[in-house]
């Protein structure tokens, strides 16, 4: 189990999902942090946990409170359960905004489907924002810039970005970014970066209307 010092968020106190839940359950939330990896996922063993989080208290908070505090957390929202490769697990969907780490370490236990997939969506739209946003610069900036430079930055800017967050990804996010470059310049049908001096790229003018990801 993690041994990095967990902090609990001042605003947990104000959440009325929370408050709505026996004190049992609350303490069980605020001290599952310890138990919980770098990336807030532990398997979905209550016993383990309940051995964990009430060492000192086991006669008076069994595994089956445990089994109760757990269910009424993930009917809050509060947690998230699924399962993996034949295995059950847990996670905190809002770990990222209530643990600040430093150093973590990758986590062992695999994403959840339903969150991951969220993320995903969120970066993909992140990475069109961030196209648009380098298509507009290239489209002011001087005719002689190198766009061929400025586009594969932007893509290894955006793989040491998600490399932080998910290395697995990295590669694939960068690629994405390098892709919805080529697509755009193919359907203004510039083969090669203009730098001719004689005005916008067409590879600028191609992308007022970004492909669905």
């Amino acid at each position: 189990m993690p041994q990095k010092p967990r902090t609990i968020h001042p605003n947990d106190a104000q959440d009325e999902r929370l408050a709505k839940l026996s004190l049992s359950a609350a303490y069980t939330y605020a001290y599952l942090p310890t138990v919980l990896d770098d990336e807030g996922r532990a398997q979905d063993q209550p016993a383990v946990l309940n051995g964990y989080l009430w060492p000192l208290r086991a006669d008076e908070h069994a595994t089956d409170k445990m089994i109760r505090d757990i269910n009424a957390l993930v009917e809050a929202g509060l947690l998230c359960r699924y399962a993996a490769g034949g295995q059950d697990y847990l996670h905190d969907p809002r770990w990222k905004a209530r643990q600040k780490i430093a150093r973590p370490i990758r986590s062992t236990q695999p994403s959840c489907p339903t969150h991951y997939t969220l993320f995903d969506d969120d970066t993909t739209a992140t990475l069109t924002k961030v196209s648009e946003q380098v298509n507009t610069f290239l489209g002011t900036a001087a005719t002689s810039i190198d766009e061929a430079k400025i586009r594969d930055s932007v893509a290894r800017i955006v793989e040491d970005v998600t490399y932080l967050i998910d290395p697995e990804k990295a590669a694939s996010y960068g690629q994405k970014v390098r892709d919805f470059f080529t697509k755009t310049s193919r359907a203004a049908g510039e083969s090669t970066p203009d730098t001719s001096g004689n005005g916008k790229s067409a590879w600028k003018d191609s992308t007022d209307q970004p492909p669905s990801a």
